[in-house]
């Protein structure tokens, strides 16, 4: 049987999730999770979350690059910035580039929604910034925040 909830001294109160399960923290602009699958140490994942959170804004920034190099041949390739349906449409100008985004502008439109702390991972969810059509982004990270996947 999981606790109601537990304590961290820089995030405060996450409540226990029963359908998930995990411990969650809902306040602010992202939301926060621990997941406390069976095989789970919670003081262990509260511990990492902490970690995280004191270091979220170097983090995010970081992550959105590293999800923004991944991602942007796919973005421009399959997501295009132009309607291939406009007769008017400049194809050599479509060829040449000169609709694609940078991976500057890729990663300024995402927003960080959800963390989820993991065993063995860490999972975070972004708002595309309507870059793939209102999709979400997906990443998965080690505990050395380096990316280990992202996709749509």
């Amino acid at each position: 049987m999981m606790k109601n909830s537990v304590h961290s001294k820089l995030m405060g109160q996450l409540i226990y999730n029963e359908s998930y399960p995990a411990y969650e923290r809902t306040i602010g602009k992202i939301n926060w999770k621990l997941d406390a699958q069976e095989t789970a140490d919670v003081t262990v994942l509260i511990q990492k979350a902490e970690k995280l959170f004191v270091c979220l804004e170097d983090f995010d920034k970081k992550a959105k690059a590293r999800i923004a190099e991944k991602l942007i041949a796919y973005k421009n390739d399959c997501w295009p910035e132009y309607d291939e349906n406009d007769e008017d449409l400049n194809w050599e100008a479509v060829d040449n580039g000169l609709y694609d985004i940078t991976e500057r502008e890729f990663a300024e439109a995402l927003t960080l929604h959800d963390i989820v702390i993991k065993t063995e991972s860490i999972y975070c969810e972004y708002l595309d910034g309507d870059l793939f059509g209102g999709h979400r982004v997906h990443a998965c990270f080690d505990d050395h925040y380096s990316l280990l996947e992202a996709t749509i």
